[in-house]
């Protein structure tokens, strides 16, 4: 018998280490030649947390508010600030201002480009944010005049080469014959300036 408390205190002493996380467990050691106090079932620490836990719900997925309240706030600010006013404006200019109608062009009068549209809303983005249709033509022409000056300058230089291969002619034959001697001289004395300066006397 005295063996068997012995050997139980020996077990005990090794188990002891393993206490706390027992207890998170709500398992407890008893000691040895100690009674352990009868509880009841509803008064122990495991079912009073799974009675607690056990109510059925489940934690429900849903999209954040920030989200939505982000875009609600966008479609808010767009169709005030931008749908609205635009509505407005349109609808008092109709009522007010009217559409253009046609009439006779004096003789000595020659009309602008925004004036050829009939909704002044029209007239008044041509007239302050569009370019002139002339003056978009005209730099379009400008533009193809460019590039096909290119193109034949591009050719007589070619034409200009072959004949030259054609012919074995030379391009030196070109120019003026010039003194070489002249020039010559002049890069001698800005090398020795450059070197030895202008004080040296020469």
């Amino acid at each position: 018998m005295l063996r068997l408390i012995n050997a139980a205190s020996r077990i005990r002493s090794r188990v002891v280490v393993l206490d706390p996380i027992l207890r998170s467990h709500s398992i407890n050691i008893p000691k040895i030649g100690v009674v352990p106090k009868k509880t009841s079932l509803l008064e122990s620490h495991v079912v009073i947390q799974t009675s607690r836990n056990s109510s059925g719900h489940t934690m429900r997925v849903r999209q954040t508010a920030f989200t939505n309240e982000k875009a609600y706030d966008e479609l808010h600010f767009f169709f005030m600030c931008g749908l609205v006013p635009c509505v407005l404006v349109a609808f008092l200019v109709n009522v007010i201002i009217g559409q253009a109608e046609l009439v006779e062009t004096p003789d000595n009068y020659e009309p602008h480009y925004w004036e050829y549209y009939k909704h002044p809303i029209t007239r008044f983005l041509s007239r302050n944010f569009m370019w002139n249709p002339q003056q978009v033509y005209e730099n379009h022409l400008a533009q193809i005049k460019r590039q096909m000056d290119a193109k034949e300058l591009v050719l007589e230089e070619r034409w200009f080469q072959d004949s030259e291969l054609a012919h074995q002619d030379y391009r030196g034959w070109q120019f003026i014959p010039v003194n070489p001697a002249g020039v010559l001289r002049a890069h001698k004395e800005e090398l020795i300036n450059e070197e030895m300066g202008d004080w040296v006397s020469r």
